[in-house]
C-alpha cells in the first residue's frame, strides 16, 4: 500500500474526524518523524484530486484539517 491508501483508509475508518497532515503522520508511522512531510505531500496531491475535503487556513494558528469528502460514498444519481 502506498502512503495515500493508508491515508485515505485512516479516514474512511475516522469519518467524523477531521486530522491535520501530522496527526495522520502520528496515528499510521507513531514514532517515526521520516513520514511527517511524505504524509503532508499525500494529503496535498489528494486534495488536488479531490479525494480529500480540507478545511483552515494553512497557518500554525489554523492548520489544514483533511477528512473525507461528504460527497464520498454516495450512489450515484441515474
Amino acid at each position: 500500500m502506498t502512503i495515500a491508501d493508508d491515508i485515505m483508509d485512516l479516514v474512511k475508518r475516522k469519518r467524523r474526524l477531521r486530522l491535520t497532515a501530522l496527526d495522520i503522520a502520528e496515528i499510521l508511522y507513531w514514532d517515526d518523524k521520516t513520514y511527517r512531510r511524505r504524509v503532508a505531500a499525500s494529503c496535498q496531491m489528494l486534495h488536488e484530486q479531490g479525494r480529500l475535503a480540507r478545511v483552515g487556513a494553512g497557518t500554525p494558528a489554523d492548520p489544514y484539517t483533511y477528512s473525507r469528502r461528504s460527497d464520498e460514498g454516495s450512489a450515484p444519481a441515474e
